[in-house]
């Protein structure tokens, strides 16, 4: 993905001021994370600040401004990786096989804390101080994942003296991300004195969800005052320009109501499984085989070698298609012509704090949503907002009875309500909190 050009601030106005914004996950690396920060820097020059964006160079170092830390996941990925040593950005993931496997992920668990990207903090650090002590900055901000990125934002605070604005797109301890620390107290407690740290150094605290704001309030009733709700959200102009576009190659087959879904499954999150949707599909093509010419079910973007291999039967009799992995705008493509768009998280015994930048994609494109999900976020908002129907990830039977429901023409979808998602205005809020931290 390339960064849209930057917004333009209006005639007249001050000089910008700026931002030291800290951004692993920016583009050209492909990832769900880039899009909140592409579209934050794209708009915050019109709300008077000018981004200086700090980012890794393992995905790539083209010519756009972005100061580019090495980091060693760079060499590692060229070595493991082959599409990486052709371009830097084919591929965000090194997918170890084989002996290495094992030893990669034991780095992870008991080294590499609180994330794999800790690596880069230094070289970061570094390429940093030195920009701000040619150039000179007013404000720092940082997001996350990876955690690290608090960490050098900590860091950099210590050394320059200037305020900083931590931004957390999914929780650190509650609901996490990473295994580990649900399974191993000693490095669960480190990581929490690591978040306790940052909540108290920084001078504001921005959470994607109201779920995991009130847990940070909750468990640190002190820094309350310093947090803030800034959800994800989605740009008007993409849905503009998908529904413009001509026909992604395979569009939905006529006479089908089509459920599409784009991303990616386990790549995305180790818990999140199509597995529960195959099985409702193939007991539905089993029992009433009318099914294979009323549904079809689109999987837009890259599935693991299981996956295709779980879904390769229903596939052969047209139920389900594969895309393999496509750029963003034919995706975007794929949900402008969708009847229904899918939505698949993972199962958790406590409410979801994370709401996926798919869910609000989805709600640009104005289509109904299944979405097959627990507590939480979510769920929340789907149902607030009309916007289609929930399931819970694992029971077959409430999937079942929604597709039957979608089929028969219950297709509820969004209607009002989606201006407070726009990324304008999203970005506006952040300026906001920047005018207030500056100003204290």
């Amino acid at each position: 993905m390339t960064p849209p050009p930057q917004a333009t601030p209006a005639a007249g106005a001050p000089p910008l001021r700026t931002v030291l914004f800290v951004a692993y996950h920016y583009p050209p690396m492909r990832s769900p994370g880039v899009e909140r920060s592409a579209r934050f820097t794209h708009y915050l020059p019109e709300f008077g600040y000018q981004p200086r964006v700090v980012g890794t160079g393992a995905f790539g170092k083209p010519k756009d401004g972005v100061i580019r830390a090495w980091e060693p996941l760079g060499l590692y990925r060229r070595l493991f990786n082959p599409a990486a040593r052709h371009r830097g950005a084919a591929a965000t993931r090194t997918r170890t096989r084989g002996p290495l496997a094992g030893l990669s992920a034991g780095a992870r668990r008991w080294l590499l804390v609180p994330d794999g990207q800790i690596t880069w903090v230094p070289w970061a650090a570094l390429a940093a101080l030195r920009w701000v002590r040619r150039h000179g900055a007013e404000l720092i901000y940082t997001t996350s994942p990876p955690a690290s990125a608090h960490l050098l934002g900590g860091l950099l605070k210590a050394q320059t003296g200037l305020p900083w604005i931590a931004d957390f797109r999914d929780a650190w301890l509650y609901d996490p991300l990473e295994p580990a620390l649900l399974e191993m107290p000693f490095r669960r407690e480190l990581e929490r004195r690591l978040e306790e740290g940052v909540m108290a150094e920084a001078d504001a605290v921005i959470s994607a969800t109201g779920t995991a704001a009130d847990d940070f309030v909750r468990r640190y009733p002190a820094e309350a005052a310093k947090v803030r709700v800034i959800t994800n959200g989605f740009d008007p102009a993409d849905g503009e320009a998908a529904q413009a576009g001509a026909d992604p190659e395979g569009a939905p087959v006529s006479g089908r109501l089509s459920l599409v879904h784009t991303g990616s499954f386990a790549y995305s999150h180790p818990g999140r499984s199509i597995e529960p949707l195959e099985r409702v599909l193939r007991r539905l093509v089993d029992t009433e085989p009318a099914w294979c010419d009323r549904l079809e079910v689109i999987l837009v973007g890259e599935l693991s070698p299981e996956e295709q291999e779980l879904v390769s039967a229903l596939a052969e009799l047209g139920v389900v298609r594969l895309t393999g992995a496509v750029d963003r705008a034919t995706a975007l493509a794929f949900q402008r012509r969708a009847d229904v768009l899918l939505l698949v998280d993972h199962p958790r015994p406590w409410p979801a704090s994370n709401a996926p930048g798919k869910l609000f994609e989805y709600l640009a494109a104005g289509k109904p949503i299944l979405a097959l999900c627990g507590e939480g976020e979510t769920r929340r908002t789907v149902e607030e907002l009309d916007a289609g129907l929930c399931a819970a990830p694992g029971d077959t039977d409430a999937i079942e009875a929604a597709l039957r429901r979608l089929w028969a023409g219950s297709l509820p979808r969004a209607e009002t309500g989606l201006e407070r998602f726009h990324r304008r205005e999203l970005t506006r809020r952040l300026a906001e909190c920047f005018d207030e931290v500056l100003g204290a």
